[in-house]
């Protein structure tokens, strides 16, 4: 019996290993096709990757160039401003030279209604001083024909 044993063993023995040899054919299998879709997937992800540092090229690309014409018309209006603040100085200047003549115009002409109101005190000084040598005349002319006229 140890014979039947023993041969039932082997006979057991040669099924798991056959049983393992179909395993192990079916994990080189899977391995294979595991292996083939990580190369198919490793490719997938570069050209994905491709695609995208091309887009980020572009994108790059087409923001410095926004960027660059922001630039240039922040230069358009700072020079625009700058245009304006010196337009705005020179206008100042004028006011300032302006208001200075302004104020010799009319310092000059409050001098002058000084003047006027002096001569218009002296010329009412003059007529009071004429009004009393006509009134002084009035009167000596009357006693003067007051004299002619008394019988004597």
């Amino acid at each position: 019996m140890d014979k039947d044993l023993l041969s039932l063993v082997q006979r057991e023995v040669k099924g798991i290993i056959a049983d393992l040899a179909g395993h192990d054919a079916r994990l080189d299998a899977v391995k294979t096709k595991l292996e083939k879709d990580e190369v198919a997937r490793r490719g997938e992800i570069d050209k994905v990757l491709a695609r995208l540092v091309s887009m980020e090229k572009m994108l790059s690309e087409e923001l410095l160039r926004r960027v660059e014409g922001v630039e240039q018309r922040v230069e358009g209006v700072e020079q625009r401003v700058e245009g304006v603040e010196q337009g705005l100085a020179e206008t100042n200047i004028k006011v300032e030279v302006q208001g200075k003549r302004v104020e010799e115009s009319l310092a000059a002409a409050n001098f002058k209604v000084e003047e006027l109101g002096q001569g218009m005190a002296e010329l009412q000084d003059s007529l009071a001083k004429t009004d009393g040598k006509v009134e002084q005349l009035a009167h000596e002319i009357k006693s003067q024909r007051m004299e002619d006229v008394k019988p004597g």
